[in-house]
């Protein structure tokens, strides 16, 4: 009854992490459709995290005893995960829309973290897993094509594709050297949310272009309480959760339901049509991370 009840919390925050990691494509999308720049979006982000997870991080910043990580690791995953990843993403929602980010951001994660690994952990793909991997080119393809055809707008949403890509390689160069570096998910959260926070709001605070003061409040709040609180500090801990109690398998092959359910979630939120090279791009790179996700490296 008991290892049942562990199952079923599992289950419970690996979907409650499936709808944040879902819902950050359409919050991101709509936030930068707005008055707010990515700039502003992410310093929100920042200072968010970094205020809720103050009482953490501020005595290891004055103890160095405490610290978990080397400065030249809380310096690197910070330029990449907090300052670098969200800059890029947010500039990317700028031209492109949700179910695309969807698509790029998480359907190529398996991709990218796959050939990262390859060469950084000498780890081997599977038959399986490589299979995986070109049917994710082949659901990228279709849909950047599809992008290619659009009239009037767009060589700006391939901008924004092309953002979005790279998103998707900042977070999985994070993701491989996490699993290098092997270090605990909570002491890089903090060390990440520091860095960031002491690097990033002084030079936007100093030189980055800023509409805080003509935003609307309820815009600032979303994105301050859903990019802060909500992805960096909820998400991390339940993501953990679920892949204790289920086993980082299962976790990764729910994950892999992402680019679907962040495409469908973007037409009743942002009124955006799923036409057909996006749906039939959405389905092919779905598929492809969840034959991916599945697959085991050769030993």
């Amino acid at each position: 009854m008991q290892e049942q009840k562990s199952i079923d919390a599992g289950y419970f925050y690996a979907v409650i992490t499936l709808l944040i990691w879902s819902s950050f494509v359409v919050v991101s999308r709509y936030g930068s459709k707005g008055i707010l720049t990515p700039f502003d979006i992410a310093a929100l982000r920042i200072g968010s995290a970094a205020l809720a997870l103050s009482p953490w991080w501020l005595p290891r910043l004055f103890r160095p005893e405490q610290r978990r990580l080397s400065i030249v690791q809380s310096v690197t995953l910070a330029l990449l995960a907090g300052i670098a990843y969200p800059l890029v993403a947010y500039t990317g929602f700028v031209f492109a829309p949700a179910s695309h980010g969807a698509v790029l951001i998480s359907g190529m994660l398996p991709f990218f973290t796959s050939v990262l690994a390859i060469f950084m952990l000498r780890e081997r793909p599977s038959h399986v897993r490589l299979a995986g991997l070109a049917l994710i080119m082949v659901g990228v393809a279709t849909l950047l094509a599809h992008s290619m055809a659009l009239a009037g707008s767009g060589r700006n949403v391939l901008l924004g594709d092309a953002l979005l890509l790279l998103a998707s390689m900042l977070w999985s160069l994070f993701t491989v050297l996490l699993k290098h570096w092997k270090v605990r998910a909570f002491d890089v959260t903090l060390g990440v949310v520091a860095v960031s926070a002491i690097l990033y709001l002084p030079v936007y605070l100093l030189f980055l272009p800023q509409h805080l003061s003509r935003a609307p409040l309820h815009d600032i709040a979303l994105q301050a309480v859903f990019q802060g609180l909500v992805v960096v500090c909820i998400a991390m801990w339940t993501y953990a959760r679920a892949a204790e109690l289920l086993g980082t398998v299962k976790v990764v092959i729910m994950m892999s339901a992402v680019p679907v359910v962040g495409a469908l979630l973007a037409v009743p939120l942002l009124g955006e049509q799923l036409s057909g090279g996006t749906a039939v791009g959405v389905g092919i790179t779905f598929l492809g991370a969840f034959i991916g996700a599945m697959a085991r490296p050769v030993p």
